[in-house]
């Protein structure tokens, strides 16, 4: 018997046929980790010129990151995709920067060496964002690990995403990616970036993984263990249902950690036009 409504059950039996579906393709995944001889990633370099007309907000936006950050690389070898995809995460992150000046300066005007964990990479196509970030407000000693458990997803010219990664970190000495489970990782960091994480279950199949890695509040849990004190954790969610979501899984967390969070409301979105708007929060974990 259950106490659920009938459309409840349907629906659970539903994930749990996606989900063994899930668990065989994850598993061939990971078995056929070949690549192809000779088979390295390319993408097309974008010009300025094919860059999308912007507004009057957009084009200031794009001025003050060109003249705070140093993105020659990424105007001469991106694609136009990553090109504006890299300066929509920067802009997250410049707006992090500016609503807690404070903790962010504590962090990166004090750390020696700073560390930092993106949780949940993917293709890591936004890297040189991070990288440009740590380098202006930091400094050159720094360690930027990028860690992601489906990296052997393939694209329709099968090449994988690791394979993307790989390329897209070429000539960042301080950037690692890593394939793996993050509760499986024991690194501590000064900060952890988490972009658009699974907070319910849906997305999550949709994304061909099986429902053995939704483990949304053990994550959370464990990515505020790794942090040093004093350090922050940067959440970007997609829509305002998964915004709720996760601020119950902070409020959760917070019986188990010295951590305060903050939500930054809806995030500026100067240069893509996104179908859900995204969300940020910033936690920081007290010193102890």
């Amino acid at each position: 018997m259950t106490n659920g409504f009938p459309g409840e059950q349907r629906n659970q039996w539903s994930h749990v046929l996606a989900s063994g579906r899930n668990r065989l393709g994850f598993a061939l995944r990971n078995f056929l980790r070949w690549t192809l001889p000779g088979n390295t990633y390319r993408e097309n370099a974008c010009a300025q010129a094919g860059l999308p007309e912007l507004g009057p907000d957009a084009a200031m936006v794009f001025q003050a990151l060109h003249g705070r950050y140093d993105l020659r690389h990424l105007a001469q070898a991106a694609s136009r995709e990553r090109y504006l995809e890299t300066l929509a995460y920067l802009e997250w992150l410049e707006y992090f920067r500016q609503q807690c000046p404070a903790a962010f300066s504590a962090i990166m005007d004090n750390a020696l060496s700073l560390r930092w964990l993106d949780a949940g990479a993917k293709n890591w196509a936004y890297v040189e964002a991070i990288h440009a970030f740590i380098q202006t407000n930091h400094g050159q000693n720094f360690q930027l690990d990028g860690v992601e458990l489906d990296p052997h997803r393939r694209y329709v010219n099968l090449q994988t995403r690791r394979q993307a990664a790989l390329s897209y970190i070429h000539g960042l000495p301080n950037a690692r990616y890593y394939s793996g489970n993050l509760l499986d990782w024991r690194q501590p960091a000064h900060i952890i970036s988490h972009f658009l994480p699974f907070v319910f279950q849906e997305p999550h199949l949709a994304w061909g993984l099986p429902l053995d890695y939704f483990n949304p509040q053990p994550l959370l849990n464990h990515l505020l263990s790794l942090l040093e004190p004093g350090g922050l954790l940067l959440i970007v969610n997609q829509g305002e249902a998964e915004a709720q979501a996760q601020q119950a899984l902070l409020e959760s967390a917070t019986r188990l950690f010295p951590v305060r969070f903050e939500s930054l409301g809806q995030l500026p979105a100067s240069f893509i036009e996104y179908r859900y708007p995204r969300y940020g929060w910033i936690c920081i974990k007290e010193g102890i």
